[in-house]
Parts: structure tokens; sequence; C-alpha cells
């Protein structure tokens, strides 16, 4: 089970973006594709607001809602969490769940600080660009990769050559790493990952 968490704002009591969610359909529509031979069902989730919101952590509900409501409906089947930007940081928040096995955040927002003891387990992937200077700043990312190593050590964090938050350049190479990712948890590929590594450069697709 893959469960795609995308981006918005750190306030925001507004209705979420359709272009923001948008940006996560390719990778589903790939991870649908490449996951159906080992039965991998792919879902999107649509917060209720389009920002963090401070304390009330609304887009971490949302996701602790949909974690409850996967497991309602296909009983105890692992899942991986995808997150991008404002969906990374939900994504990782919300890695303790015990269905969770593998946490991916792709530019994710990962402020200092944010605790790292629940991914002991889980398999995590982090992919950013390297001229990230955005809130969700590839420094942070990498203090987060750093903290975390120590906890889990099946963890490899990507660096992408002069790519911004947005990756849009190197969209496709992205994808393929994180669609390898998760097939290596939830189906039968080998690991694509370079263990341990904080700063490996993002292979190109193959």
């Amino acid at each position: 089970m893959v469960l795609l968490l995308p981006g918005g704002f750190v306030r925001s009591r507004l209705k979420p973006l359709k272009l923001v969610e948008q940006g996560l359909q390719e990778l589903a529509a790939e991870l649908t594709e490449q996951g159906r031979s080992d039965g991998i069902a792919v879902h999107l989730l649509h917060y209720r607001y389009a920002g963090w919101n401070g304390a009330a952590a609304d887009t971490a509900a949302d996701t602790r809602w949909a974690l409850a409501e996967l497991a309602s409906r296909y009983g105890d089947v692992p899942v991986v969490l995808i997150g991008n930007s404002l969906g990374g940081r939900a994504a990782f928040w919300e890695a303790g769940h015990p269905a969770v096995v593998g946490v991916v955040g792709i530019a994710p927002w990962l402020p200092y600080g944010d605790p790292v003891e629940h991914l002991v387990g889980r398999r995590v992937l982090i992919i950013h660009g390297d001229r990230d200077r955005s809130e969700a700043s590839a420094a942070k990312s990498l203090d987060y990769a750093r903290r975390a190593l120590a906890v889990v050590p099946d963890l490899a964090r990507y660096e992408v050559p002069r790519g911004s938050h947005y990756l849009v350049k190197q969209a496709d190479a992205v994808r393929a790493l994180t669609t390898a990712f998760v097939l290596a948890i939830l189906g039968t590929e080998p690991s694509p990952l370079a263990i341990g590594e904080l700063s490996a450069s993002l292979p190109p697709r193959g």
C-alpha cells in the first residue's frame, strides 16, 4: 500500500490547491502501473486544509486519519508513505504508525529539531535539490538525515545537482528512484539505495 501526501503551505485554512495534488499524479500513475503485478494499491490524500497550521498539525492529523481508513479498508497491510514538501513532514511525523514500513520525502519540509526516534525499523529515502532555499531547505533535510541515521541505518538521502525545490527538470529520475524504492519494500525488486549515504547524487533514469 502506498499513501501519497502532497505539498502545501506552512499556514493556510483554505482548501488545498488542485495544482499541488496534480504534481504527484504522474508518480501515482507510475507506482500503480509498476506495482500492479505485486498487488500494490496507491492512494493520494486530499487534505482538509492547505496548511500545516502550527500546533494543529492539520496535515499530520489528516495523514493519521488516512492510515486508519486504509487499515479499515484493507486490513493489516504494510504501507509506504511518500510526502512532497509539506507532505514530507507529515510522512515523517506519522512514520511511527505500526502499518508504516517505509517513508519517502521528496524535497521534504523537515524543520530543525523534528523527532526521529520513531523511525526505528523503517526504511527511509530522502530526495532533495541541492539548491533548495525554500522553507523546506536541503540543509534542514540533511540535518534530519544525520540525526535519523543514528536510529535507522536503512536510510539514504539523494541530492539532486542544481535542483530547486520543485525538481521539475529531474522529475523523471525522482519518480524512477521513488518507484524502485517502493517496489523493493512492497514487491520483489532489489533495493536501489546507497544505504547510509547522506549526499549521494541522484542517478539518471535508466
